[in-house]
């Protein structure tokens, strides 16, 4: 059978049918997705890296150092967005910048690369006790995260120890109002 034979059932009353059902066809499927993309359940807050604002709660060095307890969690929080660029509250400072991630299996390990790029910024004067300088120098040292039970850790480059984040409590202040 040649092309010439085939147009006529194209054009006659089989080839508007076979039409009919492929288009029925594809808007069945399109409905489908639509409707497994508005009915899936909101993914919880603290098992994506983006969308939640993450507060510092401690560190580990890689010396048998004691691990770093933070009193205020609040006080350091970073949030990464879908469009990678983040912000981050370092007590009384405030950065913002891009970040990049490369996938787990891209860096050999079981984690996923993370690199920050802060801005330029300045340093605001903090209180005695406050902790922004490791805060911001972990964030840049850090080299991979992992999120698990709604927590995040960053590991720092060179074996330099890791971050613990938790996520922030909908509704608690952050530092500077925001």
């Amino acid at each position: 059978m040649g092309f010439d034979a085939l147009r006529g059932v194209r054009e006659g009353p089989i080839g508007r049918r076979i039409a009919l059902v492929a288009a029925a066809s594809v808007a069945a499927v399109v409905m489908i997705v639509v409707l497994a993309v508005a009915l899936a359940p909101p993914r919880p807050p603290g098992s994506v890296l983006t969308g939640t604002t993450w507060q510092w709660t401690g560190a580990t060095t890689g010396a048998a150092d004691d691990p770093l307890v933070v009193t205020d969690p609040s006080r350091y929080t970073i949030e990464l967005m879908s469009d990678f660029t983040f912000r981050a509250v370092a007590d009384c400072t405030t950065v913002s910048g891009t970040y990049r991630t490369v996938p787990a299996g891209r860096t050999g390990l079981p984690s996923t690369g993370l690199e920050l790029r802060p801005e330029p910024y300045s340093l605001a004067p903090c209180s005695p006790d406050s902790l922004s300088g490791a805060f911001l120098q972990g964030l840049w040292s850090a080299a991979r995260y992992a999120i698990a039970d709604a927590k995040l850790e960053l590991i720092l480059s060179s074996a330099q120890g890791t971050m613990s984040f938790d996520v922030r409590v909908p509704g608690a202040a952050l530092p500077g109002g925001a």
